[in-house]
């Protein structure tokens, strides 16, 4: 076996995969002796997602060696999507047989139950991680951010984002009306701005929704980065991981 991890929640990895999901139906995962990761693009190359979660965060891990493990993201959210409340998840990746073993255990009904899932060929090369720099950076509350998306979708398809010294706006602009939602610093849904300009962009928001959604679920904060008609970047924090995400601006 030369991959094998133990983690004490498989809701928790459940809504890790669905997060990933929004971006990518199949993904290469890259796995060593301290962590498992992955950076791929959406079909369309609008959006990418940048995943990884440390060995700290297992009960157990172990790889024998550095190993590559493409998989059918959706396939493997279904699985995920059977655990139930206090089981533990154990991932076994057999890279000879080319398969994933699946096991949600609860040891206080002693019960197992396992699937495996057939490892893909990889379709596509390795994705970077592009070195981007930003001018403004933003700290908010993830509930707040998925109103204002939210808000915005009502009167069109894509919202303008901008990061001020003094306030986080969401503006959206249609054949029927328009929408602000203001976030002034200082106030209880803006932790922290850290710019000395105004910096805007305008994004699809059907994306920032696929992301926004299960990303919520694992975080109370998103912290937002930004320049002028260049991608955003939207991170997640959790514990022993990363989850960031970067969406290519619309240019009118």
């Amino acid at each position: 076996m030369a991959f094998r991890m133990r983690l004490p929640s498989a809701d928790y990895f459940a809504d890790l995969v669905k997060a990933i999901s929004a971006v990518v139906e199949e993904g290469t995962f890259t796995i060593d002796d301290s962590s498992m990761r992955l950076t791929s693009m959406d079909p369309a190359h609008i959006s990418l997602v940048n995943f990884e979660l440390s060995k700290s965060a297992a009960e157990e891990y172990s790889c024998e060696r550095p190993v590559e493990m493409t998989v059918s993201i959706n396939e493997l959210y279904k699985l995920l999507r059977r655990a139930r409340k206090n089981e533990s998840l154990i991932l076994e990746y057999d890279d000879e047989r080319k398969n994933l073993t699946v096991i949600l255990a609860n040891p206080a009904a002693s019960t197992e139950r396992s699937f495996t899932l057939n490892a893909l060929e990889s379709a596509t090369g390795k994705t970077a991680t592009p070195n981007l720099t930003f001018e403004a950076r933003a700290r908010v509350n993830a509930d707040a951010l998925k109103d204002a998306i939210e808000d915005a979708s009502l009167v069109s398809d894509y919202t303008k984002v901008t990061i001020a010294p003094d306030a986080v706006m969401f503006s959206s602009k249609g054949e029927l009306g328009t929408h602000q939602t203001r976030f002034i610093r200082g106030g209880t849904a803006v932790y922290e701005i850290e710019t000395d300009k105004e910096v805007s962009a305008n994004f699809s928001l059907t994306y920032l929704e696929k992301i926004i959604k299960p990303g919520k679920s694992l975080a109370d904060e998103t912290v937002i980065e930004l320049s002028t008609n260049r991608p955003i970047k939207l991170a997640f924090p959790i514990p022993s991981g990363k989850l960031e995400y970067l969406i290519a601006p619309r240019i009118e």
